[in-house]
């Protein structure tokens, strides 16, 4: 029986985590044959990053973190490290792969690498992944100096992240319903005074004077609620980099751009031909966003600081996940479909992981 070392890193202020949670996932975890499981809690922020810098695969062989896409940011950034040039210090088969329990509040890589977004249901299929040992490589971008797996952005997504983060420290949960109001609000302050970003992919000019660049990693690049955003149906985690723009939010069609990326309106935005406004690119290796006013600036639904220059890059196959080696992209599934057909199928995704065989083969 072959042995598995694993490393169980466990955000306790994530927002769903709890110490029933906790006993389930490793109930699950220690019922793969051969694992050999040693669990800790974060203490700070960073310190996940700190528990596996330099972590090879001759030590460890999978990290399963318990958190939100911060948590695994931060595992991300400590096993990949930098070299000089901005790559990474090892290849994929030299660090653990990365397992994801998703606790946090929106839980985008998960949706998007095809796991359950519920923990104890991602828990399950970890562990069956786990014993069938199928995994996948996917890339990551690379900004300010940190990796990324999901996105970055300047401007309002920014905005709302920096906000949200300000209602979490005055003890506020986040939640959709406080994300609607907050990025309607940023999104009203933002059509006052509309940033200006310039936008450059693989050297190519993309646009000029936009009001928002998201630069994406993952498809969708977000989640609201139950609902997935899906701006670019073709990026894939295997690919490069997906690239999002919008040339104007005034008028009524902003209003209803603001709906699009909230999960909904798509019958509006096809009657009023917003998509007209939209730029979008995919499968870039480097993407670099210049404003001349510095702004918010977000990797990972994490606020960093505000920049007014941005370089972007992709590192294709940098790590590799415990997750299914086929999955069907949400462009394919669900994203271009209307915000209630998008809501079934993911309950019916939600309902096919209840049906997973439970430890034992009973169900």
């Amino acid at each position: 029986m072959e042995l598995v070392r694993a490393l169980l890193i466990s955000n306790p202020n994530s927002t769903s985590i709890t110490e029933s949670l906790t006993r389930t996932v490793v109930a699950q975890l220690r019922g793969v044959p051969g694992l050999h499981l040693r669990s800790v809690f974060t203490g700070h922020p960073g310190h996940a990053t700190a528990l596996v810098t330099g972590l090879t695969r001759d030590e460890c062989d999978v990290v399963v973190c318990m958190g939100g896409d911060g948590t695994v940011n931060e595992v991300v950034n400590g096993l990949l490290g930098a070299s000089p040039d901005g790559r990474p210090v090892r290849a994929a088969d030299e660090i653990p792969a990365i397992a994801v329990i998703p606790s946090g509040s929106a839980n985008v890589l998960a949706g998007a690498l095809g796991l359950p977004r519920d923990p104890k249901l991602a828990a399950r299929v970890i562990a069956d992944l786990l014993r069938s040992g199928e995994d996948r490589a996917i890339s990551v971008g690379r900004a300010a100096g940190r990796w990324f797996v999901v996105n970055a952005g300047l401007g309002v997504d920014a905005e709302v992240i920096s906000h949200m983060e300000d209602l979490r420290a005055g003890g506020v949960s986040a939640n959709p319903l406080r994300y609607v109001p907050t990025g309607l609000g940023a999104w009203n302050r933002m059509r006052t005074n509309p940033p200006r970003i310039t936008a450059h992919a693989d050297g190519e000019l993309l646009g000029e004077d936009l009001p928002m660049a998201v630069v994406s990693n993952s498809n969708p690049w977000t989640f609201l609620g139950d609902l997935a955003v899906v701006t670019n149906p073709n990026t894939k985690l295997s690919g490069g980099l997906g690239f999002y723009g919008l040339t104007s939010i005034h008028g009524p069609k902003g209003m209803v751009a603001a709906l699009r990326l909230a999960g909904a309106g798509q019958a509006l935005w096809r009657l009023l031909k917003v998509e007209e406004r939209e730029l979008r690119d995919d499968d870039v290796d480097v993407v670099t966003l210049t404003s001349p006013e510095p702004l918010k600036f977000q990797i990972d639904g994490e606020y960093v600081d505000e920049r007014s220059e941005l370089e972007i890059t992709c590192a294709r196959d940098a790590v590799r996940f415990i997750a299914p080696a086929e999955t069907r992209e949400y462009g394919e599934d669900v994203g271009d479909k209307a915000w209630y057909l998008r809501l079934g199928a993911m309950l019916d995704r939600r309902i096919r992981a209840l049906s997973l065989p439970r430890r034992g083969g009973r169900r």
